[in-house]
């Protein structure tokens, strides 16, 4: 009798520690989940998948903007993306701030220089919604 009650306290230990375990594990998301969104972003939007690159964005900005706009406000821009290259985060369980540094090209910027390029980086803003980051535009 006495080596199942030794048995039961050392299971019921062992389970107290695992469930305090549990509770000391963080609920930060991994920076992979993050940096891997923003780059499917960002990969989408350079290949010119307009359609893909709004499904990216946050459901309350698809809301209020239609996919057809959204591309329209892509495409009028004089200034056009080259690339993107993830450069670090700074995130909660909700929401991220992404630091992104962007390639660019203005065209006929300023007068007679058919184009001028260069690179600035740039902040975005990320939420989580149900396991999925989304760009807040």
């Amino acid at each position: 009798m006495k080596s199942k009650n030794n048995f039961k306290y050392r299971s019921l230990g062992m389970l107290v520690s695992l469930l305090l375990l549990s509770a000391c594990v963080s609920t930060e998301p991994k920076v992979s989940d993050i940096e891997e969104r923003v780059t499917a972003y960002w990969d989408t939007l350079l290949s010119g998948d307009l359609a893909g690159a709004y499904e990216f964005l946050s459901p309350g900005y698809r809301s209020s903007v239609s996919s057809m706009d959204y591309q329209r406000s892509i495409l009028m821009k004089q200034v056009q993306w080259t690339s993107a290259k993830y450069v670090k985060s700074d995130c909660t369980e909700t929401t991220c701030t992404v630091e992104i540094s962007l390639g660019y090209r203005v065209a006929g910027a300023v007068p007679g220089v058919k184009s001028f390029t260069g690179s600035q980086n740039v902040d975005e803003s990320w939420i989580n919604i149900d396991g999925m980051w989304y760009l807040v535009p």
